[in-house]
């Protein structure tokens, strides 16, 4: 092997193992979902009914209560109607 062929062969071993370092060492910056203070009493979900029919459940951690929304099924007309609630402590107090 010549002078040269050694220089280059070395500089992209020193290329790889400066990428390697980077890769292993660099941390992406941790995310923080709802970090609002009143951000973390509501968890929101969605889901299928049935088929076609989607649902926003949204649950009130501070009240325990799963509240339901469904959309309009006129698709001129895009809202979402709430549908009502449903008290989890009282419903899963029945299996004590």
């Amino acid at each position: 092997m010549s002078k040269q062929s050694i220089i280059v062969l070395l500089v992209g071993l020193n290329l790889i193992l400066l990428a390697t370092l980077i890769l292993f060492t660099y941390a992406p910056p941790q995310a923080m979902a709802q970090a609002a203070p009143l951000g973390q009493n509501y968890v929101m979900v969605a889901g299928q009914i049935r088929s076609g029919m989607d649902a926003l459940y949204v649950i009130d951690l501070a009240h325990r209560r799963l509240h339901v929304f469904l959309p309009n099924r006129d698709q001129a007309n895009r809202r979402i109607f709430y549908e009502g609630y449903r008290d989890l402590q009282k419903e899963f107090r029945g299996g004590r």
